[in-house]
């Protein structure tokens, strides 16, 4: 059982956001093996991904992966068009250099675009499942929610969805193991401890006094210069994309 910190949830010495401790994406053997087929026998990967995506696409944790593994696919099959042509240019037979153009643009329409696609929402889905995972944590940590139906309803997921998630970021430290939820909902959820302290409104003195909220900066999906895909920057911070390696800036 890991060791709860002052915040009640949140493991020490994790620091920034807490989805930070997420992995870029969870594969497993299966996935790696519809990559790989995807970059040899493209309509193979295909068929893998599909049973991929169509089995473990209700699950939150699991969408960008799915996306990502399209995507590669796609992009395997692009490649393997693009051997089929250096052969038949170099082949006794060869094409000519207008039917080589055609055959690009062709190939570029039916494999980059879709690729490019599934590239974008890969991205949007990592992003909104780290602000999700945020949310989990603040929830836990800070309004001590301890029912799946509070989370449930605060987060606008089912409780099924609550419990896969709440598993997913104690395998990964986000949250402590050793936290327990209750299933259903509280009708009266326990308020956090000195609320009136930290209330807007309170001052001191004991007078009502109006202060407002220090706005918190969050993670921004920023588009990338380069290729146009979108990637998760956090605050004061920057990052290479995460499919051409261009730096983008926080801004």
């Amino acid at each position: 059982m890991g060791i709860v910190n002052e915040l009640e949830g949140l493991l020490p010495g994790r620091e920034g956001q807490p989805s930070d401790g997420l992995p870029k994406y969870e594969r497993t053997t299966f996935d790696y093996v519809t990559i790989g087929v995807g970059y040899l026998v493209m309509p193979l990967g295909l068929v893998l991904a599909l049973i991929r995506f169509f089995g473990t696409h209700y699950k939150n944790y699991r969408k960008a992966v799915n996306y990502s593994l399209l995507y590669h696919v796609f992009v395997g099959g692009f490649v393997q068009m693009m051997g089929f042509l250096l052969y038949s240019i170099y082949s006794d037979d060869g094409i000519d250099v207008m039917t080589l153009i055609i055959m690009l643009i062709l190939f570029a329409l039916v494999l980059l675009l879709p690729a490019s696609a599934f590239a974008k929402r890969a991205a949007k889905a990592r992003f909104r499942f780290s602000q999700l995972a945020n949310q989990y944590v603040q929830l836990i940590t800070v309004g001590r929610v301890r029912y799946i139906g509070n989370l449930a309803d605060r987060t606008g997921q089912s409780e099924s969805d609550v419990n896969r998630d709440l598993i997913y970021l104690k395998k990964y430290g986000v949250l402590d193991s050793g936290l327990l939820f209750s299933e259903g909902a509280d009708t009266e959820p326990e308020a956090p401890v000195n609320q009136a302290d930290s209330s807007p409104f309170s001052s001191s003195g004991g007078q009502t006094v109006y202060q407002p909220p220090r706005p918190q900066q969050q993670p921004k999906s920023i588009r990338c210069p380069g290729c146009g895909a979108q990637n998760t920057v956090s605050p004061l911070q920057s990052k290479s994309c995460d499919y051409c390696g261009t730096t983008v800036s926080y801004s």
